[in-house]
């Protein structure tokens, strides 16, 4: 009788240990951080991917440095990030008008999650530069719509501002204002980012879906 108790007792015992390893074994620890298999589970192999891609970037100060001044002192907490996209690219879209001079091009780079238009409308616009790109972290995926502008007049500044401003909040997204200068000189360097949530569609629907708008941004524009 003794020895049969003595039997359950070490059963349980080895039971016990063995839940309390698979407790253990149910988190895992990454650089510092504890990570739950549960959470790690969520995150499908689209999302990975784009959370291990490195988007590269060059950081613009406002102040550039004068030539002719040796001790020029820069104010570094005025600046943006230009997206740069060195990978291989599919041509979205390329138009180009003589008279009135007008072109856009849209490339749609698919190892690096983004998607760049380059153009020049003549209803006010200089030039532009329309950037969309796409990050990830443990709480899913945002998205990044980018300005880039350069403008002929104030008020050509003003009105692509409050569009851009007004479509952001549309959207629910963040708004940064690198730099908003409408009156000497005029640009604007913008970014509208979303929070991070699970991808519902596949990276390439995401991307040509962005493109598409920009090929129609442009032909709203250029009507104008």
């Amino acid at each position: 009788m003794k020895s049969k108790m003595l039997g359950n007792v070490a059963l349980w015992l080895a039971l016990c240990g063995a839940l309390l390893g698979l407790a253990a074994c149910s988190e895992k620890s990454t650089a510092g951080a504890t990570v739950d298999d549960n959470s790690v589970a969520e995150i499908s192999a689209d999302e990975k991917l784009i959370l291990e891609h490195q988007v590269d970037s060059v950081k613009n100060f406002v102040d550039g440095i004068p030539a002719d001044i040796d001790d020029y002192e820069r104010d570094t907490t005025r600046f943006w990030f230009e997206i740069r996209f060195s990978g291989e690219h599919e041509n979205f879209f390329a138009y180009e008008e003589e008279n009135p001079y007008s072109y856009c091009d849209v490339r749609i780079y698919p190892s690096e999650y983004g998607v760049k238009a380059i153009g020049y409308i003549p209803n006010g616009i200089v030039g532009y530069d329309q950037t969309f790109f796409l990050t990830a972290d443990s709480e899913g995926v945002a998205y990044h719509e980018k300005l880039d502008g350069f403008y002929y007049d104030e008020y050509s500044c003003e009105k692509y501002y409050a569009d851009f401003e007004k479509n952001c909040n549309a959207e629910g997204w963040t708004l940064s204002r690198h730099l908003v200068k409408c009156q000497e000189s005029p640009e604007l360097h913008l970014t509208c980012s979303s929070s991070g949530k699970r991808l519902t569609e596949s990276p390439k629907a995401v991307l040509e879906r962005y493109a598409e708008k920009m090929k129609n941004w442009y032909f709203g524009e250029s009507v104008k």
